[in-house]
């Protein structure tokens, strides 16, 4: 088995049930993301070793509970402590390697292949009182029917990441036509109340901010949040939603577009 360390923030257990080997792969990562890294499935031994938690690895190959995994991974631990690999804590000593073939496209051609991506566009709400804050996402995705959930992503450097991680709320209001004036006041105005001068925002029952005339008002409870590279994947479990027939725009080519109906013949 191999834990793999990406750049991307995600940690992985490759080929959980080969018990002949335990390794680590890291991606090329700055030192600090790296030790956070290490820091979430064990601790750092030296420069070419850590040592891995085996509740960690029973947690990340999703096979904990079953019996012939159980087995063998008890054998595994087993012979590793007959080799002197297990501490006192009972943390597993385990090689860890730089992926050296991570090839990756550069942040130009990136960002032209995501501008050809043509998306909806959602303000995001979050906060209450005078402690509103709120931005302007084209990534808010379906995630799942049952339990029901939506997800987007924040950047990390973001006016309105904190407050969505202390508030723990959100509401997703999906603009159309007509919103043009509420996108350019959550575009152009600081982060605050000043952004909610336009739209004739309303509060839920929690304070936070509904936009009456969105396409769809999609109340949620942050239930998960995952750091991918430069943004926060942010989850929400859907407590309300309200609909309204409108015109949706989209995002497209860094300009906002109407949308009309195709026939296929």
């Amino acid at each position: 088995m191999q834990i793999y360390l990406s750049n991307a923030g995600a940690i992985t257990l490759r080929h959980p049930s080969d018990f002949r080997r335990l390794d680590v792969l890291a991606d090329p990562q700055p030192r600090d993301r790296l030790e956070h890294a290490i820091a979430r499935v064990g601790r750092r031994e030296d420069e070419r070793h850590v040592r891995l938690s085996p509740s960690v690895l029973r947690f990340l190959s999703q096979h904990a509970g079953d019996p012939k995994w159980e087995a063998g991974f008890s054998a595994m631990v087993d012979y590793a402590a007959r080799h002197g690999w297990v501490d006192e804590r009972g943390d597993i000593r385990a090689h860890m390697v730089v992926n050296e073939h991570d090839q990756v496209v550069s942040v130009d051609d990136f960002k032209a292949a995501m501008r050809s991506l043509p998306a909806g566009i959602s303000a995001v709400t979050t906060g209450q009182g005078d402690q509103v804050a709120g931005m302007i996402v084209s990534s808010l995705t379906s995630i799942s029917a049952d339990p029901p959930m939506v997800g987007f992503f924040v950047q990390q450097t973001s006016s309105a990441r904190e407050p969505l991680l202390r508030h723990g709320r959100f509401v997703a209001n999906v603009l159309g036509e007509g919103h043009e004036a509420v996108m350019q006041a959550f575009l152009g105005q600081p982060q605050g109340m000043a952004r909610f001068a336009q739209g004739g925002w309303v509060m839920n029952e929690q304070g936070t901010p509904v936009l009456p005339d969105a396409l769809a008002s999609i109340e949620c409870d942050i239930v998960c949040t995952e750091v991918l590279g430069t943004h926060d994947l942010i989850v929400g479990k859907i407590r309300k939603t309200t609909c309204r027939e409108a015109q949706p725009v989209i995002n497209f080519k860094s300009a906002t577009h109407r949308i009309a109906p195709v026939r296929l013949q």
